[in-house]
């Protein structure tokens, strides 16, 4: 009962400074556009607070994988400034947790190349990353593979650490993915609580919320599979 109420606390303490970081950093939400994905990333958070993007199977399912062994995460061409950040996740304890995962880019090199931009990156407690966010990752896949199309929203919330050699890296209090199925207009949700202790009996079940919860935690909201907030341009593709 205790820990549920904690939870609870969290979560309004996350949102009241979410909603603060809106009006602090809205100016600083910048809209970077790559070939497989959308990221609106936050110069002074040093993280995106959304990375959006559509996965099909033509985009991993190839006869021939044209993502190469052995990439580096880099910095965005489009933002170098800002996204010059790998001291910065050096000796972190913390993983460089990539949004949309390099495996959902192998069919195209320059793709795979820019799923290791830091504009698709956040960090994340390491276990929570290799244990149920590349789970959740393995998820997408099979859905895209099923349904030949989905929609995915990966956020973070809050502020909850500091890391970083030259740049103030916000770890987030929370992170979340929305998974939209355009065909049966059904949308799955998870959210993960970034600071957990890892626990071996986890799994997605456990994290899965509806999409009401999304859109409270997040400021979001979603109609069709479109998102809507300050900081989204209001188109379908976003």
């Amino acid at each position: 009962m205790q820990k549920g109420i904690l939870k609870s606390s969290a979560k309004l303490l996350a949102m009241l400074l979410i909603a603060g970081s809106f009006n602090s950093y809205g100016q600083d939400i910048v809209k970077i556009r790559n070939q497989n994905y959308t990221s609106y990333f936050s110069k002074a958070q040093h993280i995106p607070v959304l990375v959006v993007y559509s996965l099909t199977p033509d985009l991993f399912n190839c006869s021939r994988v044209k993502g190469e062994g052995g990439m580096k995460l880099a910095s965005d061409p489009q933002l170098p400034d800002a996204t010059n950040l790998t001291a910065d996740y050096n000796n972190s304890l913390f993983d460089n947790a990539q949004m949309m995962a390099p495996e959902e880019n192998t069919c195209d090199k320059d793709a795979f190349m820019e799923s290791f931009y830091f504009t698709n990156v956040m960090p994340m407690p390491k276990d929570l990353y290799k244990e149920m966010w590349e789970k959740l990752h393995e998820k997408e896949v099979v859905k895209a593979k099923k349904f030949k199309k989905v929609k995915v929203f990966s956020g973070t919330v809050g502020r909850n650490w500091v890391i970083g050699r030259e740049n103030n890296i916000i770890v987030p209090e929370w992170c979340w993915k929305v998974i939209y199925i355009p065909s049966t207009d059904e949308y799955l949700c998870y959210q993960f609580h970034n600071i957990e202790p890892y626990n071996a009996k986890d799994n997605l079940a456990n994290h899965k919320v509806d999409i009401n919860t999304i859109e409270s935690l997040a400021g979001v909201h979603f109609v069709n599979g479109v998102i809507s907030a300050p900081y989204v341009t209001a188109t379908p593709n976003n």
